[in-house]
C-alpha cells in the first residue's frame, strides 16, 4: 500500500511514495527545508511500476501558484537522451547510419574540416563542436534554416573523433538539423518526438510547448543570484570552478552563447529542438518513464 506524502506538518510535499521508498520523500522535502527549493517534482518506476510520484512547492515565485502534478518544466540535459531517441528511430528505420558521415545527410556539415565527421562521434561529444562562435539569439534560433547554415560552419575545436568534450548546448541543434535532413517529411525533432514517440507512448513531453498546453502548468525558471551563484562554484572540482569563471575556457564559452539563454528559459516561448534552448519540457512521471535510448555504441535496432 502506498505512503500518503500530504501531511499536515509539511504542507509544501504532495503525492506518493510506495513502502520502502520513505527515504527519498525525506530527501525531497529536505530540498526544501535546507536547500531554499521553490519547486520541484520527483518520479520513480522500479520494473515498470511507479514507486515515487512526488511534487511540491510553486511553479512561479512571482505569483506563488502552487505546482500541481501535471506542472511542465525545462528538463534541461535530461533532453539529450530523449533526443537521442528520435536518432535510434530512424536507425531502426533505415535512414540513419551511426558510422556514416554526416555530410553524408547534411553535405554543408562538411565545411571547415568536418567531412570525415560520422553520426556516432557527434552524439558521442567526439565531434569537437561545443562551442559556437557565431553570435546567436532569438531570431536566428527560431529560424531553423539561418541556424543549421550557423552551426555548419562551425570549425572544431579538436580533430573529431580523437577526444571526447560535453557538447553541452549545441547537440541539440546539431540533433534537430540531422533529424530534418533525414524524415521524409522534412519535420523537426520536436516533432518527430511528439508524433512517433510521445504520442505513441502517452508521455507528457514536448519539445516546444504546444498551443494546447495553458501557461498554468508551466514552470517558471528563477534565475540565480549572481553572488549565490559564485558562492555555489565552492561545490564544484577547482578546475570546473576555474573554468566556468574564465571567459576564455571552453567551458564558458560552450554555455555563454546565446547570451540570451537565461531569459529564453524563463520562458515557453521556444518552439522544436532545433530552437533555443535545445531543451523539453516534461512532467516528472513522463521522463522517469520514458524509454531508456540505446547508446549509439551498441548499434541499436528499434522497432
Amino acid at each position: 500500500m502506498a505512503v500518503d506524502s500530504s501531511r499536515t506538518d509539511e504542507p509544501l510535499i504532495d503525492g506518493f511514495v510506495a513502502p520502502g521508498f520513505e527515504r527519498v520523500r525525506a530527501e525531497f522535502a529536505r530540498n526544501f527545508a535546507e536547500r531554499r527549493e521553490l519547486g520541484a517534482a520527483c518520479a520513480v518506476y522500479r520494473r515498470g511500476e511507479k514507486v515515487v510520484d512526488l511534487w511540491g512547492g510553486v511553479r512561479d515565485a512571482r505569483t506563488g501558484e502552487p505546482w500541481a502534478q501535471d506542472t511542465l518544466v525545462l528538463v534541461y540535459s535530461t533532453s539529450k537522451g530523449l533526443s537521442a531517441m528520435t536518432l535510434a528511430l530512424a536507425h531502426s528505420r533505415g535512414l540513419l547510419d551511426y558510422d556514416e558521415r554526416v555530410a553524408t545527410y547534411w553535405p554543408e556539415f562538411a565545411q571547415a574540416g568536418k567531412d570525415r565527421v560520422t553520426v556516432r562521434q557527434l552524439v558521442g561529444h567526439e565531434a569537437g563542436l561545443p562551442v559556437i562562435d557565431e553570435p546567436l539569439d532569438v531570431e536566428l534560433l527560431q529560424d531553423f534554416d539561418r541556424l543549421a547554415a550557423v552551426i555548419a560552419r562551425q570549425r572544431p575545436l579538436w580533430e573529431p573523433g580523437t577526444c571526447h568534450g560535453y557538447h553541452g548546448v549545441s547537440l541539440g541543434w546539431y540533433e534537430g538539423e540531422l533529424i530534418r535532413r533525414l524524415d521524409p517529411a522534412g519535420r523537426t525533432l520536436g516533432r518527430v518526438f511528439a508524433e512517433e514517440i510521445a504520442a505513441p507512448l502517452g508521455l507528457d513531453v514536448h519539445f516546444g510547448v504546444p498551443d494546447s498546453v495553458g501557461a498554468e502548468r508551466i514552470a517558471r525558471i528563477e534565475r540565480t543570484a549572481p553572488r549565490r551563484a559564485l558562492l555555489g562554484l565552492r561545490h564544484l572540482p577547482p578546475r570546473m570552478a576555474l573554468a566556468l569563471a574564465d571567459p576564455r575556457s571552453v567551458m564558458f564559452r560552450t554555455f555563454a552563447n546565446p547570451a540570451c539563454a537565461a531569459r529564453l528559459t524563463s520562458t515557453a516561448a521556444s518552439t522544436g529542438a532545433s530552437s533555443s534552448p535545445p531543451v523539453g519540457r516534461s512532467a516528472a512521471r513522463a521522463t522517469s518513464h520514458a524509454p531508456t535510448p540505446p547508446s549509439p555504441h551498441t548499434s541499436p535496432s528499434w522497432a
